[in-house]
């Protein structure tokens, strides 16, 4: 049957009235939303750290279409084109895995976080030469692209790289190899089969309780994705600097911005092993300033 866009709306509005009122269930969700953004309000330091994160990345990026582009005469090194929009999504991932989370939906933005660690590690993988972005993305240069043969080779390169930059060739300590097996393993456990999220249903599956779906803060979740955040936003601030071309560094005023957001990420690490004596606070700092090398004085390598 067709109908018209009028006739349309209307059978979805009719069926979906309650109390007099038209979507009234759906405006449910909003304002559990609001409600649950109300209370992360209390987490002002790790909100004041991640919007001064932001800023800087926007600064960045103002300063590198409007300072510095215009500078650059010779042709940049085809590396930096593909290095440039893999951070552009990651910055949008980051943002968008915290919009959901304020919103009422942690572990949701928890997955999220996943593909951008990969994404750093992979990154920074190849702006040290373990690797190189062709591989990444499972191409080999002059050669046809066969989906089955870059599906091969984006998984083989990222096994090799794994093991090279968090595993059993990455020369880190064996406490932090541990402990990132550990962190690892919380990522799969979410990721695939959200298993996490599933211990939020477990008051309705005892029968104690109404089935939970409406966002309700709730300490943990939210606790876990802003460690994760903070960890994997510091891996990325890491990558920033080299944005910068060498020939046309930024001013010593955005390294010491650089410096200041750095500090603030790695006390934030920190305090987990300092506070709360968690040692995967100390595997993260041993992983950034091991396998993230990079500083406010770093220009693109390649």
């Amino acid at each position: 049957m067709t109908v018209t866009v009028e006739q349309f709306m209307e059978r979805l509005g009719e069926i979906s009235e309650h109390k007099g009122v038209e979507f009234a269930r759906a405006h449910q969700v909003f304002d559990a939303e609001e409600t649950y953004g109300n209370e992360v309000l209390k987490y002002k330091g790790y909100l004041t750290l991640s919007d001064a994160f932001k800023c800087f990345f926007l600064e960045t990026v103002e300063m590198i279409n409007v300072e510095i582009r215009p500078k650059v005469k010779n042709p940049l090194s085809e590396f930096y084109a593909i290095f440039v929009p893999r951070m552009a999504h990651s910055f949008a991932s980051l943002c968008g895995a915290e919009r959901v989370s304020i919103k009422g939906y942690p572990y949701l933005g928890y997955t999220l976080l996943r593909n951008i660690f990969d994404n750093q590690v992979l990154t920074s993988a190849a702006l040290q030469r373990l690797t190189d972005f062709y591989s990444i993305e499972g191409v080999v240069p002059g050669k046809p692209v066969n989906p089955e043969e870059v599906k091969k080779l984006r998984k083989n390169t990222e096994y090799v790289v794994r093991r090279q930059m968090t595993g059993d060739q990455s020369g880190l300590s064996a406490t932090t190899l541990a402990e990132l097996s550990k962190w690892d393993a919380l990522f799969d456990h979410e990721t695939h089969g959200a298993r996490l999220s599933a211990g939020l249903a477990m008051d309705w599956m005892r029968g104690q309780g109404p089935l939970p779906v409406l966002p309700k803060f709730e300490e943990m979740p939210f606790a876990m994705f802003v460690n994760r955040f903070c960890e994997v936003g510091w891996m990325f601030h890491h990558l920033v600097p080299l944005l910068q071309i060498s020939e046309f560094p930024l001013s010593d005023a955005w390294r010491r911005k650089w410096q200041i957001i750095d500090e603030s990420f790695e006390q934030t690490v920190a305090s987990l092993t300092t506070q709360l004596g968690k040692p995967i606070g100390s595997a993260i700092i041993e992983l950034v300033k091991a396998k993230f090398p990079f500083n406010e004085k770093s220009a693109f390598p390649l």
